[in-house]
């Protein structure tokens, strides 16, 4: 009985004791691992007999190696994505940065536009009177307060986001009436 016990504990001490491969060996087993990822039975009796090593320690080498390969991998197909996806974030916040922009341009052009359509309409039609007043040299006619040609109500709205400047201008299809 004391013998079996003995032998009992060799076991389980020799199983606790891993055998760590030599340099040789792991240099030959990566060798063959970079040659071939998958192991075929021929190929692991061949490392077997040439590294000294049972088949089924070599099969689990392969195995290990195969799974920190693809990890590996797969770091390395994160990492690349990621700096992708950074780029064309970056890339998408510029653009968007500078949507902005032009579209604060233009609201500024549209708002001095409409300032500006004002502001010629009211000097215009002073202009025109003053004008015509000063040419004709004549006396204004007393209860003759409205132009010859009155000017149609506008009610036009006008939208920023549905401005287009490649279009032609709203102005230069409209006839403005003439004075003499």
């Amino acid at each position: 009985p004391g013998l079996n016990k003995n032998s009992f504990n060799n076991n389980v001490v020799n199983q606790d004791k891993k055998k760590r491969l030599t340099s040789d060996q792991l240099d030959s087993l990566e060798k063959s691992f970079q040659e071939e990822i998958k192991l075929d039975p021929d190929r692991k009796m061949k490392l077997s007999r040439e590294l000294g090593l049972q088949p089924r320690q070599i099969a689990v080498w392969f195995q290990n190696r195969r799974a920190r390969w693809k990890a590996k991998q797969l770091e390395r197909l994160y990492d690349s994505l990621k700096q992708e996806f950074d780029a064309i974030s970056r890339e998408k916040q510029k653009l968007q940065d500078e949507v902005m922009k032009l579209k604060g341009i233009l609201r500024e052009q549209v708002t001095r536009n409409q300032v500006s359509t004002v502001y010629t309409e009211i000097s215009g039609e002073e202009t025109v009177e003053s004008t015509s007043i000063r040419s004709s040299n004549k006396p204004k006619i007393a209860g003759n307060n409205h132009h010859p040609h009155p000017v149609a109500a506008c009610n036009y709205l006008f939208n920023v986001d549905e401005y287009n400047p490649v279009s032609s201008p709203y102005w230069g299809t409209v006839q403005l009436p003439s004075y003499p």
